[in-house]
C-alpha cells in the first residue's frame, strides 16, 4: 500500500495514481514561476504566459473554440514528447478532469479497490499520449478514448477473476 495523499482509510491515506498525479501537477504549477504555456501562440487565448492549470480551465470553458484546444493540445502532446517528465506531468494535469471522470464513471459500481482501473486510465493515456496523431482534430477527446478503453480493459479483467474474499 502506498501512503501519501488521497483517499482516507481508517488512520491512513492511501494514494492512487491520479491522485499522485493531482499532486505532482500541483507541484507544477505553484511558486513564483508555475509552468506555463505562452498564450501568444494561441488563437483565443491572453497574449502573456499562461500558467498549466489556468490554461486547463480555459480549455473547459464552453465558449474555448475547438482549433484552440486541439492547438493547445498538439502543444502539451508534443512538448511531453520531446522534453519528457515535467511537460508529460503537466499533460497529465491539464487532462485531470477528464481522466478523474472516466475513472469515477469505470469504479463507480466496482465492489474492488478502484485503484488498478485509475491506474489503467493513467497508462492508457500516457501510452495514447506517446502516439496520438496530432493531425486529426479532437485530440483531447481522443486521448480521453483511450484512456476509458484502457480503463475498462481492466474493469472487465477484475469482474472475470475470482471474487476477493
Amino acid at each position: 500500500m502506498v501512503i501519501g495523499i488521497g483517499r482516507h482509510d481508517g488512520d491512513e491515506i492511501v494514494c492512487n495514481s491520479l491522485d499522485a498525479a493531482r499532486e505532482a501537477f500541483t507541484w507544477l504549477v505553484t511558486g513564483p514561476q508555475p509552468v506555463s504555456i505562452n498564450g501568444r501562440s494561441f488563437d483565443g487565448l491572453p497574449n502573456r504566459h499562461i500558467p498549466l492549470d489556468e490554461a486547463r480551465d480555459r480549455l473547459l470553458a464552453r465558449h474555448c473554440p475547438q482549433a484552440t484546444r486541439d492547438a493547445v493540445w498538439a502543444h502539451l502532446v508534443l512538448r511531453s514528447r520531446t522534453e519528457g517528465a515535467t511537460w508529460t506531468v503537466g499533460a497529465v494535469g491539464v487532462a485531470l478532469p477528464a481522466l478523474t471522470s472516466v475513472a469515477a464513471r469505470l469504479s463507480r459500481r466496482f465492489a474492488g479497490d478502484p485503484a488498478d482501473i485509475h491506474a489503467e486510465v493513467l497508462r492508457g493515456f500516457l501510452d495514447a499520449l506517446s502516439t496520438i496523431d496530432l493531425r486529426r482534430p479532437r485530440i483531447m477527446l481522443r486521448l480521453r478514448w483511450a484512456a476509458y478503453r484502457s480503463g475498462h480493459r481492466a474493469l472487465v479483467d477484475a469482474l472475470a477473476g475470482p471474487t476477493p474474499v
